[in-house]
């Protein structure tokens, strides 16, 4: 075999090696931020987590108790940074960030359907009926946001809420779904910050529940 092809698959070798290495520490480092941040503002009574993919990610359940909270569950995926041939190639597609979705679960009422979406998220969404739904379009931090709501004017909640994020960038996708009593969250945390994400959107979400009956 020619040396140089020898030395150059061998260099190859061992910086696939190096990368996997390094990638796997680095996403535990971040998995492990994003667990511990949700478990900081949920305050679960249990949890469960399900490995996906090696070091892509983690399924997540949490069994709740404080106020109308009543479970959540979520996924959180991450960059293949171990991955030397194939982490290029998702980034150039757009792919190879990282992805936290959660599902919170109510034992309440909600007041109707809202969501703000990053506008590019817009397509991939698959809302039904969203061409029945009331429309306005904000700015915040440097992006384009779409608001939508219907069976009640949640605009002025959306758009607080949209408001208290710290970094609105992060936010790709939420939503109110009066249908099965729940909240949606899509971010892309930057280093695993979910935590503070969550801190500012949990005293948000009051304002979109039915009150209580006294």
């Amino acid at each position: 075999m020619n040396p140089y092809l020898l030395s150059a698959l061998v260099i190859l070798a061992l910086a696939a090696t190096a990368q996997y290495y390094l990638g796997t520490k680095k996403n535990r480092v971040i998995a492990s931020a994003i667990s511990k941040g949700a478990e900081a503002v949920l305050k679960p009574t249990m949890t469960n987590y399900v490995n996906i993919g090696g070091a892509i990610g983690h399924n997540f359940s949490y069994s709740l108790s404080g106020g109308p909270w009543t479970s959540a569950k979520g996924t959180m995926t991450l960059s293949p940074r171990h991955s030397l041939l194939y982490l290029p190639f998702s980034r150039l597609l757009g792919l190879g960030v990282d992805r936290f979705f959660i599902n919170l679960f109510t034992k309440r009422k909600l007041r109707g359907e809202g969501h703000v979406l990053d506008a590019g998220e817009l397509r991939r969404a698959k809302i039904d009926g969203l061409a029945e739904m009331e429309r306005r379009e904000v700015e915040a931090g440097g992006r384009r946001f779409v608001l939508l709501w219907r069976g009640a004017d949640l605009s002025g909640e959306l758009e607080a809420l949209l408001s208290a994020m710290p970094d609105p960038k992060r936010l790709r996708h939420f939503c109110a779904y009066a249908d099965n009593k729940t909240f949606f969250l899509k971010t892309y945390p930057a280093a695993g910050n979910v935590e503070d994400d969550l801190k500012a959107l949990l005293p948000r979400l009051d304002a979109f529940l039915e009150k209580a009956k006294e």
